[in-house]
């Protein structure tokens, strides 16, 4: 699911948990409720400021908003950002990644 997604849907189930309305929204950012429902139609992708300001008004972390329910607490995700530019940052990704399965490796063993 996409981040847009995973956004609109949890702002959506806080304000029917709040009893909030698209007006109520829509004066807390300063926009129409015409935009607003644009915004939670999906019609628009939300910048990284609306999706803060969506955060700061429920009351949460910019984390805790754009990460999916989907994700189990014993799932180990990982996120990177940006491009591996160098010689160095490979090798030191692929001692992370060696690391990762030898731990994963050694935890299946002691089961």
């Amino acid at each position: 699911m996409k981040t847009n997604d995973i956004v609109i849907n949890k702002v959506i189930k806080w304000l029917e948990a709040e009893d909030k309305s698209y007006q109520w929204l829509a004066e807390q950012l300063g926009v129409s409720k015409s935009l607003v429902g644009c915004m939670l139609k999906g019609e628009r992708t939300l910048k990284s400021e609306r999706i803060e300001q969506f955060a700061k008004i429920m009351g949460i972390t910019t984390k805790e908003l754009v990460q999916s329910d989907a994700i189990r607490e014993d799932q180990l995700t990982v996120h990177l950002l940006g491009e591996l530019s160098n010689r160095r940052s490979k090798r030191e990704l692929d001692s992370l990644l060696f690391a990762i399965n030898d731990y994963l490796r050694l935890k299946e063993q002691m089961k």
